[in-house]
C-alpha cells in the first residue's frame, strides 16, 4: 500500500485544486481582514458609548422620581436602586473616558474592575428576583437575561481583571491574530462552509479516475482494491488537512503582522451544565475546533469515498456529501421527529463552535460523546465500503 499511497502523492500533490482549495480556505478566513483594511475600529467608543446612554436613561428615571412630592414604598425601593446603579455605571464611564483619553488617566485593570464591580451587583440583585436591571448592550456583545447570564459576566470580567487584559468585543475590526482567527470560527464563518470546501476535494479525488477514463487501469493493478481506496484516503488527508492548517497559519501571520499577534489566553465563557460558567481560552478552543474538524472530516471522507464506489460523477459525490450538511442546520435539526434523534446523528456535531462551547438548540451528547458518534458512523461506511469491493472486487 505504500506505493500506493506514493503513487496517488505524487500525482494529486501538485493538481491546481490544492491551489485553489487554500485560496478558499484563505479568503473565507480573510474576510473580516479585507473589511477591516481602511477601516478605523470604533468597538471601544461603542462600548463607552452604550454605558454613556444607559446613564442618561437611568438619570431620566431619577429625576422623574425625585420630582415627585410623595413616593410609594416601591417607588422609593426603585429610587435607591437606580441611584446605584447610576453610581456603578458612572464610574465605568468615567474610567472609560480616561482609558481612551490622549493621555491616559486610568488602566485596563482599573475599567475592568469598575465593569467587574457592576457585574457582581447585577448578580446579586439577580439572585434577590430584581427585574429592574439594566443590562449593557453594544456592538460584539449580545445581552443574556437569565441568571447564568450574570453569573457568566462575573467570570469573564474576574478573568480579565486576574490577567489585565482588555475586552475585545466580537466586532473589533482590528482584534489581534490570536482572537481575530478564533473570532472568524465564534462569529463570521460558518463551520458548514468550511466543510463544504472540504467536500470540493473530496470530490474531486474519490471520481477522478471515473471521469478520466482511467479506472480500468486502477482495477488492473496487481494489488487489493482496499489497498487502493485506502491509499487515496490517505493522500486526501496529507494533502488537504496541511492546506487547512497551512490557510490557518498564514492568516495568524497576515493578522499578527497588521494588528499585533494578542494572546491565545483570552477567555471564552461557557457552560457545560446550564448553571456554572466555565472559562475556556482562545487557544484551548481552536485547538479543539481543528481537533473536532479533524473528526468531521474523516467522516465526510469515508462518505465521499463510499459514494465515489457507486458513481463516478463528480456532481452526484458533491451532492450526496452535501447532504450530511443540511442536517447540520438547525433548522432540520430541531424540526419534527428528527429532534428525538439529533443525539445520534453525526451531523450533530458538525457546528464544531457550538459544539465545544456547549450552546446547541439541539440535543447532544457532549463534545466526547459526539466524537464517538461521528467515529462510529465512520466505521459503519468504511465496512460497507469494504462489503462493495469484496462483493465486486473492483473500484
Amino acid at each position: 500500500m505504500r506505493e500506493q499511497y506514493l503513487f496517488d502523492l505524487k500525482k494529486n500533490i501538485w493538481s491546481s485544486t490544492n491551489v485553489v482549495i487554500f485560496i478558499a480556505f484563505l479568503i473565507l478566513m480573510l474576510g473580516t481582514f479585507f473589511t477591516a483594511l481602511g477601516t478605523k475600529d470604533a468597538s471601544m467608543n461603542d462600548m463607552m458609548r452604550a454605558y454613556s446612554e444607559a446613564g442618561d436613561n437611568i438619570q431620566v428615571t431619577v429625576k422623574a422620581l425625585n420630582e415627585k412630592k410623595h413616593l410609594t414604598k416601591d417607588e422609593q425601593a426603585l429610587l435607591a436602586q437606580k441611584q446605584k446603579q447610576q453610581e456603578y455605571i458612572s464610574n465605568i464611564s468615567m474610567d472609560y473616558s480616561g482609558l481612551l483619553s490622549p493621555i491616559p488617566m486610568n488602566t485596563v485593570k482599573e475599567t475592568d474592575q469598575a465593569i467587574l464591580d457592576y457585574a457582581k451587583y447585577n448578580l446579586r440583585e439577580a439572585k434577590k428576583g430584581n427585574k429592574n436591571l439594566v443590562l449593557i448592550s453594544y456592538k460584539g456583545k449580545e445581552v443574556d437575561n437569565t441568571l447564568l447570564g450574570r453569573k457568566k459576566d462575573v467570570a469573564f470580567y474576574t478573568y480579565l481583571v486576574q490577567h489585565n487584559t482588555m475586552e475585545i468585543p466580537a466586532n473589533k475590526v482590528d482584534a489581534p491574530a490570536a482572537t481575530y482567527l478564533p473570532y472568524q470560527f465564534l462569529y463570521h464563518l460558518s463551520p458548514l462552509i468550511i466543510l463544504a470546501v472540504f467536500l470540493v476535494q473530496l470530490g474531486q479525488l474519490f471520481t477522478s479516475e471515473k471521469r478520466d477514463g482511467t479506472i480500468s487501469f486502477m482495477n488492473n493493478l496487481p494489488t487489493g482494491k482496499l489497498r487502493i481506496l485506502v491509499a487515496r484516503m490517505l493522500t486526501f488527508l496529507t494533502i488537504t488537512i496541511p492546506l487547512f492548517l497551512g490557510a490557518c497559519l498564514t492568516t495568524y501571520i497576515i493578522t499578527g503582522i497588521k494588528f499585533g499577534w494578542g494572546s491565545w489566553q483570552y477567555p471564552l465563557v461557557y457552560s457545560a451544565d446550564g448553571k456554572t460558567p466555565s472559562i475556556m481560552t482562545v487557544g484551548h478552543y481552536f485547538a479543539m475546533l481543528c481537533a473536532l474538524f479533524l473528526i468531521i472530516v474523516l467522516f465526510l471522507m469515508v462518505l465521499s469515498a463510499l459514494v465515489g464506489l457507486i458513481s463516478g460523477n463528480f456532481g452526484v459525490n458533491i451532492v450526496v456529501c452535501a447532504v450530511p450538511l443540511v442536517l447540520a442546520t438547525k433548522q432540520v435539526l430541531t424540526a419534527g421527529i428528527i429532534a428525538h434523534f439529533t443525539k445520534f446523528l453525526p451531523s450533530s456535531y458538525f457546528d464544531a463552535s457550538k459544539v465545544i462551547l456547549h450552546e446547541t438548540d439541539w440535543s447532544i451528547l457532549g463534545i466526547g460523546g459526539g466524537v464517538l458518534v461521528i467515529l462510529l458512523w465512520t466505521a459503519v461506511l468504511f465496512g460497507l465500503c469494504v462489503l462493495i469491493l469484496r462483493r465486486r472486487e473492483r473500484l
